[in-house]
Parts: structure tokens; sequence; C-alpha cells
């Protein structure tokens, strides 16, 4: 049966290991572009290019994560795929409980799982009024890209771009917080995240190094991914006054930093649960 590593990065990182541990195994996988899809009504009859044509029965999917136009595509075309009884991780409503961080955050709360105070909005008049200090995020978003810690209400006109924001409560005591990547309900690898920035995330400049995480932060993380329907994540944690509080959840986290600070072998368990994991 063929795997398909579906992405709009053919050449990242993420994508190339996959590919290498497949042939490692002896996996039969492709890599397919999401511009290579396409969805064929003709007769009454629905067909999808590439995975009918190649035999593909289940799907590693890496959406794009800018607002644009491709990322409803990309959306559109997991629903589809389940609804065709394909195998996709992660799937449909893990994708749509993490698209922003309102339907995140709210349902992590829903669970009653701990997440920093936070106030999420469109209204400036909310930010303004908001007493330092405080991270303002963008309510849609990656990689720690428009995160800042707002010390002074001098500085809060000029990260008016945003048009919503998370207002959120700082709940970190020191200079690192982890990130638990976590596949099928259990936690892969934990990787300490240092760095003297507000923001530790590995693509803003942070460090990484391998972290032996005790079993309540990996039940954390594991009820964080489960919360949201996510099947594969990476959870990030802080800890203020020994509580631990969950920052974020991703549902296409890159592993780059993770295999290299802890020497796990990320991509391998990804084919390995494609294989033995996913209903035949």
């Amino acid at each position: 049966m063929t795997i398909a590593v579906l992405t709009h990065k053919p050449h990242s990182y993420s994508s190339i290991r996959l590919m290498e541990e497949a042939g490692k195994l002896g996996v039969d996988c492709q890599l397919v572009s999401f511009s290579e899809t396409a969805l064929i009504l003709k007769e009454g009859i629905v067909k999808l290019k590439v995975f009918h044509d190649k035999g593909v029965r289940k799907i590693f999917s890496r959406p794009k994560t800018l607002l644009r136009p491709i990322l409803l595509y990309a959306l559109s075309l997991t629903r589809i795929l389940e609804e065709e009884g394909f195998y996709v991780v992660n799937p449909f409503k893990g994708f749509m409980n993490t698209l922003d961080k309102m339907i995140t955050y709210r349902n992590l709360c829903m669970r009653k799982l701990p997440v920093p105070d936070s106030i999420l909005t469109p209204s400036r008049e909310s930010v303004r009024e908001t007493p330092p200090p405080f991270f303002l995020k963008p309510i849609y978003g990656s990689r720690g890209r428009g995160v800042k810690l707002v010390e002074s209400v001098n500085v809060i006109s000029s990260l008016e771009a945003h048009g919503a924001w998370v207002i959120q409560a700082p709940v970190r005591d020191a200079d690192w917080d982890l990130r638990m990547l976590v596949l099928n309900g259990h936690v892969l690898a934990a990787m300490k995240r240092v760095s003297n920035k507000p923001v530790t995330n590995i693509s803003q400049g942070g460090l990484g190094e391998a972290f032996k995480g005790d079993e309540e932060v990996m039940e954390l993380a594991v009820n964080a991914t489960e919360a949201l329907s996510c099947v594969f994540a990476g959870v990030d944690i802080s800890f203020k006054n020994g509580e631990a509080f969950i920052l974020d959840v991703n549902p296409q986290p890159d592993f780059m930093g993770v295999e290299e600070a802890t020497g796990v072998n990320v991509a391998r368990e990804i084919i390995r649960h494609m294989l033995f994991k996913a209903g035949e």
C-alpha cells in the first residue's frame, strides 16, 4: 500500500526525512505537492488526481500555514480525502481545531487544561486598556511570527497590523520552555528550547536540547493533542511558579530541531505509524 507525503514544500527538511526513512523501511512512499492535485468531477463521478492514479490510501499532510486560498483548498481536500476513505494525518478536524488560537484555547479550556489567562479580540481598545506586561500574538500564526512581549503601552501603536489578537499573560519563569512532539497518544520526543528573547522558537533563534519530561508533563501534552483531535502535533509548554501551561499546539511541527537535539528519529516513527497504526 502506498503512502503519500502531501506538502507545499517538497524540498523541506521534514519532507526529505520522511522520504529517506520510508526508503530505509522499504515502504512505497510518494512525495506529492498540493499543486499536483485536483478534484475532478466528470459525468457524475468524483476522481482525486494523483491519489487514485497512484494507489495511495494513507496520507501524511502538511498544508501551507499562510492564510490564503491555497490553505482553504488544502483543508477542503483533507476533508474530501477522509470522506473518500483515505487515512489522513492530521485529520480535517485536527487542522480546524488548531487553525486559529481562538478555537485552540477554547477547546483546551473546555477540557480543563491549563492555558495562560488570555483575551482574544479584534478590539484595539482592549489591547490599549490591558496593563503591561503581556504577550501580544496574532490570533492566526505559527513559528513565533508576530509574537511580541509588550512591556510599555507606548509600543502598542506599532503592533496594530494583526487584525485580531491574543492578549496573554506571561507564564514563563525562566529563559526556556518545552516543545513536546506527540504521535498517536504518545510523546515521541521532548525538547527544551532556550532563548534570552521572549520567543523561544528554534526558527526565531532559540537553542534546543534534550529534555526528560516527567509523567505529568507528558500526560498534559497528550491530553492537549487529544482535546484538539490531532494525531501528530507539537505541544509547547511553559512553567510559572511550578505550574505548567499550554502555550500552543501546532498540527504540523517542524522536527529538524527536535531530531538534532534529542536524537529521536521522528520521521521513522511517523512512517511506522502510517504503516501499522492506520486501518488498512
